[in-house]
Order: structure tokens, then sequence, then C-alpha cells
């Protein structure tokens, strides 16, 4: 069930926002957010975000591609799949095609989107597409961004359930990329 415009409007009074800080990677910023019901009033401050990809990538031989990338959030090594911000004019499929090659050397056929999401609603209002790429080969050195150093692995696909049953794969995004992974080869994608 999807809140409509009009039920918004009638519960809620949003003000306008403003930016507090930008960074390379996105802003934050902040808005009051007022109840039609209580009247009480807050400031909100958000992320804003530019939308991600993901991408699963599948060689002929039915292996995946992961990626291994120190990550500072967490401060250490994270076990992935390719992925990135979605630069402003390109679609997901687009910049999902492009992730894939510089951060793996990677290209194939038929990318698709399996899946979208919200990563975090409460903070950011961006999304998160999930672009399944079939027939993935290597074409290219890999050409990554200036502070990403990443290792690509290759495996077979009945092990990537194995990998996150064990706490090998813990980035939320990306198990939520796995979840529609399995929906799309069970015949139930979004």
């Amino acid at each position: 069930m999807t809140r409509t415009s009009k039920e918004l409007s009638s519960r809620w009074r949003i003000g306008p926002d403003h930016e507090v800080l930008e960074t390379p990677i996105g802003s934050i910023r902040k808005g009051p957010l007022q109840s039609r019901i209580t009247m009480k009033r807050k400031d909100f401050y958000f992320f804003d975000f530019p939308d991600w990809v993901n991408i699963i990538a599948r060689t002929p031989d039915n292996k995946i591609l992961l990626i291994r990338q120190f990550r500072y959030g967490t401060k250490r090594m994270e076990l992935e799949i390719p992925g990135g911000m979605i630069d402003p004019g390109e679609d997901p499929v687009g910049a999902g095609c492009r992730e894939l090659l510089e951060e793996t050397g990677f290209a194939g056929q038929s990318a698709k989107i399996i899946g979208k999401v919200c990563p975090n609603p409460a903070i950011q209002g961006n999304s998160c597409y999930t672009v399944l790429v079939e027939h993935a080969v290597l074409t290219a050195n890999q050409s990554p961004d200036d502070m990403e150093e990443i290792d690509c692995l290759r495996v077979p696909a009945q092990d990537i359930d194995r990998y996150i049953r064990d706490g090998l794969i813990e980035h939320g995004l990306v198990l939520n990329a796995f979840f529609h992974y399995d929906r799309y080869n069970n015949g139930r994608a979004a």
C-alpha cells in the first residue's frame, strides 16, 4: 500500500529544506516537518545522495563476480558486488555496465534491472537499483577510482548462499541485490 499525495498533505506540512553540508558523495540537508494533527514541528536532517546501482554479473560458466575492497565506514575489507553512484543523466543499466567495467574489467550482455529499493527512507531519498549482467567476460583492465584497490573474485553461483549464511557478505544493499537475484531466478522478479 502506498500513501497518496493527498493523504500526505492532509497529515503533514513539509517546509523547504536547505543544504547544511556539501560533500563529494552528496549533501546533508535540513528541513522542517509539522503534523497537521498535533501541530508539533521538528527539523529533520537527511542525506541527499544520487541514486546508486549494484551489479550482479554472471559469467558464461555460471560464476558471480564479487569484489573485495576496503570500506572506511566499517574500517575493514568487505566482500561485495560491483556498484557505485549513477552519474547525472545516466540510466541505471548504463551506470551498472560502466561500474562493472571500471571495477572488474568485465563486460557482458543482456543487462537489465531486476530490483530497486530505497536504502534508508528515514534519512535518505535516493534509490539503489540492482542490475543483472549476463555472459560477463573480461574485456579490459580494471580502472578503479583514485582511492579504490579492488580484488575481483569469481565465485560459483551455487556458493553465494553459503557466503551469505557464513557472514562473508554483510553489506545490506548487496544482500538485497541477492534477494532480487533469487526472486528473478525463481520467476518472482519485481
